[in-house]
């Protein structure tokens, strides 16, 4: 069996999109073997300059993994030591060579110019125009996309197209029935992915029923919030319904183990599952 029909189907018994689901343990592998091995590493360092560091968001999750395994900073501080001393090497030449002053000859002149009159506006058009430091805002741009971002759409679109493939085998289409199905945005990747039409139809058909059920518990979720039905059971399900739409939208939410929400989360949708499991 395929690794990434075992890796799929590991997923489709995790609470949410299974896809998302790979998607953060790929994220979670990256971000660890950089700290682990790939500080120094010639060819991860190439793609870390030319992408000066990770986005945003993989560059905080890669600090949480450090702080979560080694407890300190070492590896963040000699990866972004090396990133720090570019960027100053960049904005000090440019104040040597008094690079900024001649950027700002073009407004300058533009500005002369259209104070002279018509002749004079008419001859500023042909100056360049723009920011005036436009040139060294590209010197400190990056030139690559954050790896990884790069590794995690890779990871993400191979396991999409062997889902949809797989489709044709019954047993998996059993095993994906089972799970909690793709939220939106893998769906919709995977209705473009789909070249049979039985396969897309399964597809909709799987997400129409796990959202007949999320629409009847957000109806209760809500109900019970009146005042009237206050002392009504509230179930885990429907307490869990507002976290399951919002991740049938936007994709499931990276684990966040400090924060009560994403702990109030888990708990509730592993709650959900087991009442799938029993009935």
């Amino acid at each position: 069996m395929s690794l990434i029909s075992i890796s799929l189907q590991i997923a489709f018994r995790e609470p949410g999109c299974p896809i998302c689901r790979i998607r953060q343990d790929t994220e979670r592998r990256y971000l660890f073997h950089l700290m682990y091995e790939g500080v120094n590493d010639g060819m991860t360092r190439v793609h870390l300059v030319r992408s000066l560091g990770l986005c945003p968001e993989h560059a905080w999750a890669l600090q949480a993994t450090e702080q979560e395994w080694w407890h300190d900073g070492l590896g963040i501080g000699i990866i972004y030591e090396d990133l720090t001393h570019r960027v100053h090497n960049i904005l000090s030449a440019s104040l040597a060579q008094n690079s900024w002053a001649r950027l700002h000859r073009p407004t300058r002149w533009r500005r002369w110019l259209e104070e002279r009159g018509r002749m004079g506006r008419w001859l500023a058009r042909w100056l360049p125009a723009g920011a005036p430091a436009q040139s060294l805002v590209s010197r400190l741009s990056p030139v690559g996309p954050c790896r990884a971002c790069e590794l995690v759409g890779e990871s993400v679109e191979t396991h999409l197209n062997w889902l949809v493939r797989q489709m044709a085998d019954r047993e998996f289409r059993e095993r994906y029935a089972a799970s909690d199905g793709l939220c939106l945005p893998h769906l919709r990747r995977a209705l473009e992915i789909a070249e049979d039409e039985e396969v897309a139809r399964f597809l909709l058909e799987v997400s129409v029923a796990k959202l007949d059920d999320l629409l009847a518990n957000l109806k209760e979720y809500v109900r019970k919030h009146d005042w009237n039905n206050r002392h009504e059971p509230k179930y885990p399900w429907e307490q869990a319904s507002w976290l399951r739409a919002v991740a049938f939208f936007a994709g499931e939410a990276p684990e966040g183990r400090e924060e009560d929400v994403y702990r109030l989360r888990r708990k509730a949708l592993t709650e959900y599952r087991a009442r799938l499991e029993a009935s």
